[in-house]
């Protein structure tokens, strides 16, 4: 078979894209453990590594790709309901500090979007990309509605929330330990309001309360970013 027969293959056989997915997280797992959980090696990461590399050898499309894989987009419903489970066991902390909650998530996210938009202003990036940023810090479905609201890329953003989620997730650990941080509620509220879905991910890693307060924040802060998000963008000239 040769090279052009395998990639006709891999485009128009369905089940190739998603088996290499699920075997690339797998392997990332693996590695992940054998070398003792090195933030550099998590298995996101590794996974993303092979799929894109993939991708980009074969000239497929994302659009071929992601149709192939919706199955694993279907059961990410499913997937996040499960993060009711440690939400609900630390509900009593939770509620000893709503109001702290609900002050810090308002102000990290208007700084979020605040920060990114003036420092790509100053960097002369056009509007499209300065827009396309501004949602980097919510899970993708939120990230690609947000965006085509305000006028954004979806592709863009969503490349943005894939970086942002890895960056948290790589180096919130050396940052918690550079900061001091040890209270595990604080430690996933960060990951979550920041990294998303990725960073809830590693908060679970951490603990129970990290990983209730990291679905909590990424929850919360992704509604909030597509509500003001939106409304801010409508006051611009």
């Amino acid at each position: 078979m040769n090279f052009d027969a395998l990639i006709e293959y891999i485009n128009t056989t369905p089940l190739t894209w998603l088996i290499l997915t699920l075997v690339s997280y797998k392997f990332g797992i693996i590695i992940y453990t054998k070398f003792n959980k090195h933030t550099l090696l998590q298995p996101i990461i590794i996974s993303y590594i092979i799929i894109l590399t993939t991708v980009l050898i074969t000239d497929t499309p994302y659009k071929d790709y992601f149709k192939s894989v919706e199955i694993i987009n279907f059961f990410l419903g499913p997937a996040t309901v499960s993060l009711a489970l440690p939400l609900f066991n630390n509900l009593k902390h939770i509620k000893a500090l709503f109001i702290p909650i609900i002050i810090t998530l308002s102000i990290t996210v208007l700084f979020s979007i605040a920060i990114t938009a003036s420092l790509l202003w100053i960097l002369d990036a056009q509007l499209a990309t300065i827009l396309s940023m501004t949602t980097k810090s919510v899970t993708a479905p939120i990230a690609i509605i947000t965006s085509e609201q305000i006028g954004a890329i979806p592709s863009l953003a969503i490349g943005f929330v894939i970086i942002t989620g890895i960056l948290g997730a790589i180096l919130g650990t050396s940052i918690f330990k550079f900061m001091k941080i040890k209270h595990d509620s604080s430690k996933g509220f960060a990951l979550g309001i920041i990294s998303h879905a990725i960073g809830t991910a590693r908060a679970i890693e951490i603990s129970e309360r990290a990983a209730a307060f990291s679905a909590l924040a990424m929850g919360i802060g992704g509604i909030f970013t597509a509500i003001i998000l939106p409304l801010l963008i409508s006051f611009l000239p």
